[in-house]
């Protein structure tokens, strides 16, 4: 997405006009926000958002719940969300709950710094551009469980491994994310810190990341559950004692409620990870526009 800025196409700031607006990009683009009074698109503000996925869940459990009882499917089969309640090993759920998070934030936060890294040294470098920008898209095609043999050579089964898997999900989206955001910059921007003489540096702090971020926020939604998904595959391929491992375990052994409790314990920790991004950006970027 292009960030706004003060710049309009065709009107030529005045000297003093155009270094208070290069000054800071980003207070522009706040207050072109709160100016024009920009809405939030299709998403509901304020609190109606978070109370109308509640009340949406409320009655899918609800129709879950009243749908076993009615057509009395076996619990082996699909138990009810009340005997999941009541039946589930929750020590067990919370002790691989404890695992599982502690190796997605471990992923999650080396594959987001490498990732942003290395689009930082990519757009800085025409040539870094041409070698590795290719490459990279090259290694996104191959999915990561099919390197799983390999990263296990490497790193051993222990939980490094998970870590990597996630790390290695995070990375690629965030990689092409911020290069694109990076390279989303307006060019009347550009021209105008050209003609004040600014250096690189200054170019990147105050028109390049700023125009960057918002792409990097969209990659760490997107990477969020994937994340999540990784570790869990990775678990379940290797073992350990995460969601992944428990789930296979509880499937094998008919303890149903304890296999689905660990699947919604899965969408939780995917679901606050999500909303913890989304609640990073509203407070690091007020001035991007909300999606």
């Amino acid at each position: 997405m292009r960030m706004q800025t003060p710049f309009q196409p065709g009107s030529a700031p005045s000297p003093g006009e155009a270094a208070g607006s290069a000054g800071d990009v980003r207070a522009g683009g706040r207050a072109d926000a709160v100016g024009t009074g920009r809405r939030r698109g299709w998403s509901l503000p304020g609190w109606r958002g978070p109370v109308t996925s509640a009340a949406v869940l409320a009655a899918a459990l609800a129709v879950w719940e009243t749908g076993v009882r009615v057509t009395g499917t076996p619990s082996y089969a699909l138990p009810a969300p009340s005997e999941i309640v009541t039946a589930a090993d929750w020590g067990a759920v919370l002790e691989a709950v404890k695992s599982t998070v502690l190796a997605v934030l471990g992923g999650f936060a080396a594959g987001n710094a490498a990732g942003f890294a290395l689009a930082l040294l990519i757009s800085a470098s025409p040539v870094l551009a041409s070698v590795l920008y290719p490459l990279a898209l090259t290694l996104r095609a191959i999915p990561v469980v099919a390197l799983a043999p390999f990263i296990t050579l490497a790193f051993g089964r222990g939980a490094t491994l998970t870590v990597v898997v996630a790390a290695l999900i995070v990375f690629f989206p965030t990689l092409i994310n911020v290069l694109l955001g990076l390279r989303s910059v307006e060019r009347e921007a550009l021209e105008l810190m050209h003609v004040l003489n600014c250096r690189p540096v200054t170019v990147y702090r105050r028109v390049r990341l700023p125009a960057a971020m918002p792409s990097f926020f969209d990659a760490m939604r997107i990477a969020a559950p994937s994340a999540v998904l990784g570790v869990m595959t990775a678990e379940w391929i290797i073992g350990g004692q995460g969601l992944g491992k428990l789930v296979i375990t509880a499937a094998l052994s008919l303890e149903t409620a304890t296999m689905w409790a660990a699947i919604l314990a899965s969408s939780v920790v995917a679901g606050l990870l999500f909303s913890l991004v989304t609640l990073a950006e509203r407070l690091l970027l007020p001035w991007a526009e909300r999606r």
